[in-house]
């Protein structure tokens, strides 16, 4: 849900980011209401198809932007490094 928040605000709009997770519109759409139930408070105002962040959305956008970083160094992390076999050891 996190990454699909930050797509939708950096690409401007639902459509756009559900395109680029290969989701339709209105799963997208839903994923955004789950993380506003969660969260307590509406994330954004709507108009129409367009959309803006509350100050609440802003909060949870800055959030959203540093967790996403932190998965994406550890599973780099992950990924660079080589297990080893109990038998190598």
């Amino acid at each position: 849900m996190l990454r699909t928040l930050v797509l939708a605000v950096d690409l401007g709009g639902f459509a756009r980011a559900a395109r680029r997770v290969g989701r339709t519109q209105s799963a997208v759409s839903l994923q955004m209401r789950r993380l506003e139930a969660g969260a307590g408070q509406s994330l954004f105002t709507r108009a129409g198809r367009s959309f803006a962040l509350t100050t609440a959305g802003e909060q949870v956008l800055g959030y959203a932007r540093r967790l996403l970083a932190i998965n994406d160094e550890a599973v780099a992390a992950v990924r660079g490094t080589r297990l080893a076999c109990p038998a190598e050891s």
